[in-house]
């Protein structure tokens, strides 16, 4: 169980290491002691290549071994992405050359297939910070200082090996490269972009799948990015408005939508991937029947509801087409500016109904409107829609951009949608989108602690434990691609937002500039700053989503303007 410190104001400034060789004779001494001997080794050292220290964590027999590379052992960061590149590279370096032969039982944070800032792994003021967690080492009943003394020389190779590679630089190119491509969407008109050549398809283990067929893009959905100093590159351009991406089973229209779902993440070479980006704000939305809605205006999409008022729906289980209703109107009121929408994971009675439908259903429906009529007016205010389709034509409508992907591979045929669908869809008066403020204190989730206890480790359903219950935050069919940091970061995130907000009610969109800005100045240990776990920095939508899920997180809905 996790505990997630949150931010103080005075943080204890760091001890000076003490010298390398009183560490090892401490160790040499209490060889054989008990338990309590290990007192002798706690605090910061001095070794070769940098510093060591050990500290105890609250409420864990584990201490953590916190390793400190010499400044110049990496090379220094242009950026946040920069840093983030140069620590996944040396997180990884650290699995291979240090933990994978490690004398004694100990663990980091994971690399995962995106390149995230960590908790874990991470530059503090050029010098490479690497957290460990360890199992001190016993002979029966006694201490095995010996052995801990050759954990303490592996550090030290690890730590003198930390030479700069082609790994490093190519990893630094493609997260630089991933990053201009994303800053130069707005200017191009894009809301995503997926390069030439790209590998799709995923394995089980996350990698591209075998035989997977690399993405060419014919002309007429071409476009050329010339992104200066990292080049030109050319691939499929995903226009702002409403692109609809179809065709038969097994031809990879999902496949691209969750393509661009992880295109707000940077990736490495070789992923196949490294070439696919996406505007940041991005939401996948999906049906989540059963799911609680608190106080959410749903007078967007739907004049009446029985047994509830539709001004501020609340319901303890949604059902498929309310619950797509208030994620949609959430991630927009929380600035999403792109929607990704596959079919197959959707609410069919809030994509499209059919006239005949309406009328059978008759004034049940009265005043209702679905996604694709609202999706033009929508798209006019600023919000983009990727909508993978495969059994209706309704969607060609509404559609700017129709792609077909025939195995794999996407052609443009947006003209002979439109007139298989009778034509372009009238417009639509615009959709009012309510304003969403949070307007709870810390209380809600701390209590009067200052920290969280979190059990990641089923990262679609993480477990919050409280002083009288635990409480279990369904997150599987949030639109996510989860692990346990990415959950961790989201919720100290989350606490973050209920402690700034301190009951004042900002706008959701304020708060995630405050939060984008914080981690960019502090990176997740900004959510964590006593270092009680692994933490990765999570999307502004995630903790969004988190938010909508805490029970007793008070979330205002108030009304558009006009």
């Amino acid at each position: 169980m996790a505990e997630l410190a949150l931010p103080v104001e005075i943080m204890p400034a760091d001890p000076p290491p003490g010298p390398r060789r009183e560490l090892f004779a401490a160790l040499a001494r209490i060889d054989g002691w008990g338990e309590l001997a290990w007192r002798e080794t706690m605090g910061a050292w001095r070794v070769r290549g940098g510093a060591l220290m050990l500290e105890r964590r609250e409420g864990d027999d584990d201490p953590a071994c916190t390793l400190i590379a010499d400044p110049g052992a990496v090379p220094a960061a242009r950026d946040v992405g920069d840093a983030a590149a140069i620590a996944d590279w040396a997180l990884r370096r650290c699995w291979s050359d240090l933990l994978a032969r490690c004398p004694i039982r100990a663990t980091a944070d994971t690399p995962g297939t995106a390149v995230r800032a960590l908790s874990g792994c991470h530059l503090d003021h050029g010098r490479l910070v690497v957290r460990l967690l360890v199992r001190l080492p016993f002979a029966g009943m006694c201490v095995d200082g010996t052995r801990f003394a050759r954990f303490v020389r592996r550090c030290e190779a690890f730590l003198g090996g930390l030479a700069p590679d082609r790994e490093l630089r190519d990893l630094r190119a493609a997260v630089a490269v991933q990053r201009a491509l994303r800053a130069a969407l707005p200017t191009l008109g894009l809301v995503g972009f997926i390069g030439e050549g790209a590998l799709l398809a995923r394995g089980a283990d996350g990698s591209p799948a075998p035989g997977c067929r690399p993405l060419r893009v014919p002309r007429p959905l071409a476009v050329t990015v010339d992104l200066g100093r990292h080049g030109k590159l050319r691939g499929l351009g995903i226009r702002r408005g409403i692109t609809v991406v179809t065709g038969a089973p097994y031809h990879g229209k999902s496949t691209l939508v969750q393509a661009l779902a992880q295109g707000h993440e940077d990736h490495r070479p070789g992923d196949g991937r490294e070439r696919v980006v996406a505007d940041p704000s991005l939401l996948a939305v999906r049906a989540e029947d059963g799911r609680a809605i608190k106080s959410q205006d749903l007078r967007a999409f739907f004049a009446a509801l029985p047994g509830g008022d539709v001004r501020a729906f609340t319901t303890a289980r949604a059902s498929g087409a309310t619950s797509m209703a208030a994620s949609v109107l959430q991630g927009i009121a929380a600035g999403s500016r792109l929607l990704l929408i596959d079919e197959d994971a959707a609410a069919g009675n809030f994509l499209a109904i059919e006239p005949a439908m309406r009328q059978l259903l008759g004034r049940a429906l009265a005043g209702s409107t679905t996604l694709l009529e609202a999706l033009p007016a929508l798209s006019a205010a600023g919000t983009s829609a990727v909508l993978a389709v495969g059994s209706s034509t309704r969607a060609f409508a509404c559609a700017d951009q129709v792609i077909l992907l025939d195995r794999f591979q996407p052609r443009l045929v947006t003209a002979r949608a439109r007139r298989l669908a009778g034509g372009r869809s009238a417009a639509q008066q615009a959709i009012a989108v309510p304003t969403r403020r949070l307007a709870t204190t810390a209380d809600v989730l701390l209590g009067e602690r200052h920290f969280l206890r979190v059990d990641a480790r089923e990262p679609e359903r993480p477990r919050l434990r409280f002083e009288d219950q635990t409480v279990v935050l369904d997150l599987r069919r949030s639109g996510w691609e989860l692990d346990e940091a990415v959950v961790r970061g989201a919720l100290a995130a989350a606490a973050w937002c209920l402690r700034l907000a301190r009951g004042e009610r900002l706008e959701l969109p304020e708060l995630g500039a405050r939060l984008r800005a914080h981690l960019d100045a502090h990176g997740p240990r900004g959510l964590d700053p006593f270092d009680t776990t692994f933490l990765a920095t999570p999307p502004w939508q995630l903790v969004v989503s988190v938010l909508e899920r805490i029970a007793g997180v008070d979330l205002v809905c108030e009304p558009a303007p006009g």
